[in-house]
């Protein structure tokens, strides 16, 4: 059986349209972005080697910090740099509740409990 948590993330309007919000999730680090009024959340590493990604000045893409790759923030695909093709940023699952934002960590069941 898995073990569902909800961690918040952000209250509804606390996120500018085209801007970020870092948050933990679980062991890891999120990033969500508000595109035009709708928050996608992923987990902040990139695919080539880990590194943490923010938000250009352009608005318009997730950009690593370690070697420059670079990510559509909508859909979280790779689309130039080093991280390799066809891959993209890990979603997380959102949960809104009246005007709090979760996302939804799956773990796995507890062996010793």
């Amino acid at each position: 059986m898995v073990n569902v948590r909800k961690l918040f993330i952000a209250k509804r309007g606390e996120i500018p349209e085209g801007r970020t919000k870092s948050f933990r999730f679980g062991i890891a680090n999120g990033i969500a972005f508000n595109d035009r009024g709708t928050i996608k959340a992923y987990i902040n590493r990139c695919t080539h080697m880990g590194g943490p990604v923010e938000l250009m000045k352009s608005g318009q893409r997730f950009r690593c910090r370690w070697h420059q790759a670079e990510f559509d923030p909508v859909t979280g695909l790779a689309i130039e740099g080093e991280a390799p093709k066809g891959t993209s940023l890990t979603p997380i699952e959102l949960l809104v509740e009246d005007d709090q934002i979760f996302g939804v960590l799956s773990l796995p069941e507890d062996p010793f409990a």
